[in-house]
C-alpha cells in the first residue's frame, strides 16, 4: 500500500490545477461560434468581392488584427462615401473573400472570447457580424451574385420599401 503525505496531496492538486488554469488560457474559455459560422466562412471564401458600409471609427476599431498576426482584411481602405451617407460618416470598405474570411473570424473570436479576444470591442464586433452574416447567408454556393455583396451597419438605414403604385 502506498501512502502520500498531506504534502504530497497537496502538491499534486497544484499541479493539477496548473494544468488546467494553463489549458483554459490556451483555448481562451471560448464560446461556442455563432450557428452556421464555418458555412458562412466557406461561402464568404469564394466571392471575389464584398462591402461593408460603417461609420469609420466602427471599421477601425474592429478591423484590428488579433495580437501575433496580421489579418489580411486590415490592408483594406475605407473609403468616404458622399452625400448624406458621407455627411453621417459613413465609409465602403471592399474586401476580397479571403479578407472576408480573417475578418469574421476576427469578429467570432472577439464575440466568443477566444485566446485573442478584445473584450473592450465585443458588442462592436458582434453588432457588425450580426450585419454582415445574413447578407452572407443569402449567397447561394455555385451562383455568382449578379451585383456585389453589401452589409449596411448603419441602424438609421432602413430596409428599403417597395415604391408606391401609381394609382
Amino acid at each position: 500500500m502506498i501512502t502520500v503525505s498531506r504534502r504530497g496531496r497537496r502538491r499534486a492538486a497544484s499541479i493539477v490545477l496548473s494544468a488546467v488554469a494553463a489549458a483554459a488560457l490556451l483555448t481562451g474559455c471560448a464560446d461556442e461560434p455563432p450557428a452556421g459560422h464555418s458555412e458562412r466562412l466557406q461561402k464568404a471564401a469564394g466571392l471575389s468581392s464584398f462591402k461593408i458600409t460603417c461609420t469609420k471609427d466602427l471599421w477601425e476599431r474592429t478591423k484590428d488584427g488579433r495580437k501575433y498576426n496580421q489579418d489580411s482584411h486590415e490592408g483594406a481602405k475605407p473609403r468616404a462615401l458622399s452625400g448624406p451617407s458621407g455627411d453621417r460618416g459613413l465609409v465602403e470598405i471592399t474586401l476580397t473573400g479571403p479578407q472576408l474570411v480573417d475578418y469574421l473570424k476576427a469578429l467570432e473570436e472577439d464575440i466568443s472570447g477566444g485566446a485573442f479576444a478584445d473584450g473592450s470591442i465585443e458588442e462592436l464586433s458582434r453588432r457588425m457580424y450580426e450585419a454582415i452574416a445574413p447578407v452572407v447567408d443569402r449567397i447561394e454556393k455555385d451562383k455568382p451574385p449578379t451585383e456585389v455583396p453589401v452589409a449596411i451597419v448603419d441602424d438609421a438605414v432602413g430596409p428599403p420599401r417597395p415604391k408606391p403604385s401609381a394609382s
